[in-house]
């Protein structure tokens, strides 16, 4: 998913003091309207607020009776279309965190993350003239992980044989070739909370993963050579590592582990003639891409996904550049056929399915985007605004999210932006491993809606 940002912005807000009135400064089709009105609503609704005093931004709504005398509509059933669509790949290179592992969801189905990385020098080593390799160990960080942390898991690891370059721009779809003979098979279970204990010493939680000695030797015999002598002639001779898992057979299995690779080593341990153990690390702080594949076979998000005429009461919401939901107001325009009008207010509220198991968490957060008239998309313009205005973070019932869209609302009602509609999709989706089934617009029992406070212009 590609985002734009909107052109600068074209309005301002009036009466600041009440309800929020705005004028787009393309678009003046309402507010020819209510110009001549300006000067005096302020003072109706100065007089009918008299009684209390509240901070600013909290008068208006909060303040205002149902059937209150100023007018203020209120509607949640605007029709409301949703549709599951795939998602476009996201950027994926020189993630604060890497995804590593293979879910077998019951009701997305398969999916998996892998990791190419460079292993980068630390200083030239010298391993003196007579060493002994003992062992090449992976280190790589935990700082989280999603799913089944009982299932156990088959990691392997492999040597790149494609240049990876720190400077390029990777998407989630994308694949270097690879030695296929692994340097490393080992099976584990994620365990992101757990020391490990290396030399006696209990260290922060890691996946160490032992690599082949035969690798080991090889780079203890580039002792003095020009192939360590710089991070440039390094990775022309060792191209990185491809670091990836076996996907679970069994529905309801797997788990996607979080790892900080700014942390992440890769350590060669060795000793010399007086049997002295030392090391030498290679950290995998440079150069490293996530590559995320799906597989929906057989699920409710593949027919969803493959039929633009399917009616469903749920829609799908997934993160690792997998499915997001399309949601659009196409009667929305309606509210003006009897004349202008202000929009108070305007919230979209998405409700996840109950029930929801356990180890497949609800994402903290979520965030949509507007379409544009050629399909691209932007933030809307609600977005810009401080203080948790926008929303998307899951609300106190830990099932819904509440989005603010009051302006993005005036604007499409104004014909200032086209009405195509927004997607919503996980916040942060490239560094986290959460889905999510919501109730869809045909939803008897939570489906998603857009509840707007509005006002008809005299």
């Amino acid at each position: 998913m590609k985002i734009a940002f909107p052109d600068a912005l074209a309005s301002r807000i009036f009466q600041r003091n009440t309800v929020k009135i705005i004028r787009n400064s393309e678009n003046i089709s309402s507010t020819k309207t209510w110009r001549k009105y300006f000067f005096l609503l302020p003072c109706l609704i100065g007089i009918a607020l008299l009684p209390g005093c509240k901070d600013p931004e909290e008068i208006g709504l909060g303040v205002i009776p149902g059937s209150d005398s100023l007018g203020v509509a209120y509607s949640d059933t605007t029709v409301v279309l949703t549709r599951s669509l795939l998602e476009d790949t996201l950027r994926s290179d020189e993630l604060s965190v890497q995804l590593l592992g293979g879910i077998y969801d019951p009701v997305f189905g398969k999916h998996e993350a892998a990791v190419f990385a460079h292993a980068v020098l630390a200083g030239v080593p010298s391993f003196g003239t007579l060493r002994t390799a003992d062992s090449l160990v992976l280190s790589l960080s935990y700082s989280g992980s999603y799913g089944d942390t009982n299932t156990t898991q088959t990691v392997e690891v492999f040597r790149m044989t494609e240049d990876m370059d720190i400077d390029s721009v990777y998407y989630s779809n994308r694949m270097f070739s690879f030695d296929p003979s692994p340097l490393a098979s080992m099976t584990f279970v994620s365990r992101p909370n757990t020391q490990v204990v290396v030399d006696s010493d209990s260290v922060a939680p890691a996946l160490r993963i032992p690599l082949s000695l035969v690798l080991a030797d090889s780079i203890m015999a580039l002792n003095g050579q020009s192939q360590l002598s710089s991070n440039d002639s390094w990775n022309d001779y060792f191209k990185g590592l491809y670091i990836r898992t076996n996907p679970p057979g069994t529905s309801g299995m797997g788990c996607i582990s979080y790892f900080n690779f700014l942390t992440s080593k890769m350590t060669l341990y060795y000793h010399d003639t007086d049997s002295l153990i030392k090391s030498y690390s290679f950290t995998l702080a440079g150069a490293r891409v996530n590559s995320f594949s799906h597989d929906y076979t057989g699920t409710s998000v593949a027919s969803q996904v493959a039929d633009s005429t399917a009616i469903d009461s749920l829609a799908f919401i997934q993160s690792m550049a997998g499915v997001k939901t399309k949601i659009s107001f196409p009667f929305l325009k309606h509210f003006t056929d009897s004349g202008s009008i202000v929009v108070n207010k305007a919230e979209l509220v998405l409700t996840a399915q109950a029930g929801t198991p356990i180890e497949y968490g609800l994402p903290s957060k979520l965030l949509i985007v507007a379409i544009d008239s050629v399909g691209g998309t932007y933030f809307p313009i609600d977005y810009y605004e401080t203080g948790g205005y926008f929303g998307g973070n899951i609300n106190s019932d830990g099932r819904t999210y509440t989005f603010n869209i009051t302006r993005q609302v005036q604007r499409i009602l104004d014909g200032g932006v086209p009405n195509n509609g927004f997607y919503a999709v996980v916040f942060g989706s490239s560094v986290q491993a959460n889905r999510l089934v919501i109730g869809s617009g045909k939803n008897a029992d939570y489906r998603v809606k857009l509840k707007l406070y509005y006002t008809h212009l005299p």
